[in-house]
């Protein structure tokens, strides 16, 4: 057995446990309204016929020549969607078959963009809506720009609040980064408007961008220490 005064030594001569650092927890954002720069249209074939391989070969005559002629337009992209047919048994009427396929086409040039709409319209085909949106590369550029403006501002704040406090930031730990956004669907038309507009041939559609506003947050565990 250790002797009371070798007992009373050993326990001197232990390393004392380190104090956990004050830790407090901070979040900031910053936010930009930006111009609107993409433009998406969605428009789309619609047959109703007594058959329905009849229906499907008219969809799919309208459709190849839409996209044939949307693919001659530079810098737009061109995508192919939902294709559907369906038997309809009207009262005191015959059968009927209806179908229809839609289209998307985006790009940055509106103007080229609502003329091919037009166009395509003049062929057949319906409008079903329009969206503007941010391009990827104009989205990321403004969530990097704001991004160092959140941090910048979480730093100033951290800083007078570890001075409020009489204490001084040493340091950060679990940052983490957030960014708010979406692109809207295209808000779509009812049927019976749509089969107005591809009946009368329709000019093309009017459309002005807006803004879009970009966030993004940030949060951070900030290490405090004495001065």
């Amino acid at each position: 057995m250790l002797r009371p005064a070798l007992l009373a030594l050993c326990l001197l001569t232990l390393p004392a446990a380190a104090a956990e650092p004050p830790v407090l927890t901070l979040g900031e954002s910053a936010e930009r309204a930006i111009q609107q720069d993409r433009l998406t249209v969605a428009l789309r074939a619609e047959a109703t016929g007594p058959t329905a391989a009849g229906v499907q070969a008219e969809i799919n005559r309208r459709m190849e020549a839409a996209v044939a002629r949307a693919r001659q337009s530079a810098g737009v992209s061109v995508e192919t969607g939902a294709y559907w047919t369906h038997e309809e048994r009207p009262q005191n009427q015959p059968r009927r078959w209806r179908g229809a396929a839609t289209l998307e086409l985006s790009g940055s040039d509106m103007a080229a963009l609502t003329a091919l709409a037009g166009a395509l319209q003049e062929g057949g085909m319906a409008m079903s809506g329009l969206r503007f949106d941010l391009r990827r590369e104009t989205a990321r550029a403004a969530e990097d720009e704001l991004t160092a403006e959140a941090l910048q501002r979480l730093k100033l704040r951290a800083e007078r609040a570890a001075d409020a406090l009489g204490l001084r930031v040493t340091g950060y730990r679990a940052i983490r980064l957030g960014a708010a956004g979406g692109e809207p669907p295209p808000r779509p038309m009812p049927r019976a408007a749509m089969a107005d507009l591809a009946a009368a041939n329709a000019p093309a559609p009017i459309a002005e961008p807006g803004r879009a506003t970009v966030r993004v947050s940030v949060e951070a565990d900030v290490l405090l220490g004495p001065k």
